[in-house]
Parts: structure tokens; sequence; C-alpha cells
């Protein structure tokens, strides 16, 4: 735990959510705990609406049932939403919830074998925005 207030948010977090906070409402999905996972939110200065851990829902990404948390807590179905993905293994919780998913693939990892492809993949978040857009239009 010692550092983690000072860990650095990735190239282009902050400014995609800044970007997206007037036009939509925003979730972190995590696996951290409760406590570690609403330190890691706050740490991209960002008002978010939904934080959702596994320990709060009780199974780890990529189970489905986190992903399922932050929708209902959203009050949203899963064709009204987005999930921006910093793990290949997302693509397996969130294809099984009917998430439209953009990979935030870093550092160019290998899709794990049998997840699902995702709508978008790129190392950089700067695609996310106009991704998204396309997606809000619709």
């Amino acid at each position: 735990e010692a550092g983690w207030d000072e860990l650095p948010a990735w190239d282009g977090a902050r400014e995609l959510l800044q970007a997206l906070r007037p036009h939509c409402r925003l979730a972190v999905v995590t696996n951290c705990s409760a406590r570690l996972g609403q330190r890691a939110a706050g740490l991209l200065g960002v008002d978010w609406d939904v934080v959702v851990t596994s320990e709060e829902a009780g199974y780890y990404k990529p189970d489905p049932r986190p992903y399922e948390l932050a929708l209902a807590r959203l009050q949203v179905q899963p064709s009204e939403a987005a999930f921006v993905a910093g793990s290949g293994y997302d693509m397996f919780g969130t294809s099984k919830v009917g998430l439209r998913t953009y990979w935030h693939n870093r550092v160019g990892l290998t899709l794990p074998e049998g997840a699902a492809q995702p709508e978008l993949e790129s190392a950089r978040l700067e695609a996310a925005l106009p991704w998204l857009q396309r997606f809000n239009a619709a």
C-alpha cells in the first residue's frame, strides 16, 4: 500500500475522463478492495458516479457480476453503455454482459485465448474519445 497514492495515471486517462464527464455518467470496475478502489479512483480527479470493486460485487473480474453491478448502479442497460478495458481478460466479462468494449492495450499484449474481440483496440487512449462519441451519436 506504500506509494499507492503516488501511482501515475495512464497517459490520456485524465483527459479522456474530463472530456466525457459533461456528456455521460462514469463508472469504475476494479478488482481492488473497496478501500483501495475508492483511493485509486480518486487519483484521477474525476467525479465518478459509481465505483464498483470486486470486494463489493463478491466476484473478481472477468466474472460478469462486477460489470453487471456497475450497470445496475448506473441504472443503464448494457446497450446504453461502453467499457474501456485495461486488460484483455476484461473481454470475457464484458462480452458476457453485452458491453461494447474498447481495449486500451498499452503494451501490445495478445488477446487471451477464447476472449471475444474488443470493438476497438489501441495502445493509446486518444482513440477512445472518437469511438465513444460515435457510440453516443448512434
